[in-house]
């Protein structure tokens, strides 16, 4: 059997979907024609407790009130409206979370007591001259609102489109074991005071989780800063006159002048600086993370260059006696 029901529009003031303001029926890009494909939908169906087999009284105020509940929380332009002779329904393609949150509204109305409520997810049609819709799913969804209780009765098919989009709200839904669904199929019950249980447990667990992420950021970050800290690099600082190449553990760093400073690992170093015309400067340090050691040397000047005696003048010798006479 396929359940069938005409659109209908809601109260004056209300955003209502359906023949009576040309809404698309299940689709934003095109309205539903007939014996076009079956369309997959969620599905919320409202009965009262005590309609099971017979024909929705016109007059129920209970009933439509808690309808105009749940049509708030749906999405205006993504509903038809429904009135089937068992109850309303509001189908449409909405997320399923969308239609989750339109039911625990209709639930949470003071109303709703008498009414009951289920959820499903599956084939819609539009049928005859546009004004009827029906499919597997409008059927499936009344039959599970006759089988609901106190709480909003979900098909298993809603809740695996349910646990596709959102599968945290899926796990919030409770297994039905004292009923069960055409063909044994299973049924959920939707438990709001579990579902806020489940929701505050995951957030204290996220909230330690995030506590947990900080404490291992702080220690992560105390270490890393302890572990800077003692292989933070130390300072030689050079004032070397007039100038000398500076070495480290023998390896030459540079002229000094213009070399200033030498960053070099903490530990034992030795420092040695030369100057080709003075004795070099030789050190042994021990030097400590983020120490500056000040090294100041002034090589003394080259002794100046010895100036030599001018030669001394020969004495001049006087002429012998036999020099005085020149012979011809």
């Amino acid at each position: 059997m396929t359940t069938t029901a005409p659109r209908l529009a809601l109260a004056p003031g209300r955003a209502t979907a359906g023949a009576q303001n040309g809404a698309h029926a299940l689709g934003e890009g095109g309205a539903m024609r007939q014996d076009a494909q079956p369309v997959a939908g969620c599905i919320l169906f409202l009965r009262p407790r005590a309609a099971a087999g017979t024909t929705l009284p016109a007059n129920d105020a209970a009933l439509r009130a808690v309808l105009q509940a749940a049509a708030q929380s749906w999405d205006g332009k993504r509903r038809v409206v429904l009135q089937a002779a068992e109850g309303f329904a509001i189908v449409g393609p909405v997320l399923p979370s969308a239609a989750l949150a339109a039911a625990r509204r209709a639930a949470a109305h003071p109303q709703a007591k008498d009414v009951a409520i289920a959820l499903h997810h599956g084939p819609l049609r539009v049928l005859g001259d546009e004004a009827r819709v029906g499919g597997e799913g409008l059927t499936a969804a009344a039959v599970a609102a006759g089988l609901a209780g106190p709480r909003t009765l979900v098909s298993g098919a809603f809740r695996a489109a349910l646990a596709q989009e959102a599968s945290h709200l899926a796990e919030d839904l409770a297994t039905v074991t004292d009923v069960a669904g055409p063909g044994g199929a299973p049924l959920f019950r939707d438990d709001p005071a579990r579902a806020r249980s489940r929701g505050q447990r995951r957030t204290l667990l996220a909230a330690s989780g995030m506590a947990a992420l900080l404490g291992a950021g702080w220690v992560g970050r105390e270490g890393r800063q302890r572990y800077e800290a003692a292989h933070r690099p130390a300072l030689i600082l050079l004032a070397i006159r007039p100038s000398g190449e500076v070495f480290v553990d023998g390896v030459s760093q540079g002229t000094s002048p213009p070399l200033a400073r030498v960053s070099v690992p903490p530990g034992p170093h030795t420092i040695e600086v030369r100057n080709a015309r003075a004795k070099p400067l030789h050190l042994q340090v021990q030097l400590e993370p983020g120490q500056e050691l000040p090294v100041r040397h002034t090589f003394p000047p080259p002794p100046a260059p010895r100036r030599q005696a001018p030669p001394k003048a020969r004495p001049k010798q006087e002429p012998g006696p036999f020099e005085r006479f020149k012979f011809w």
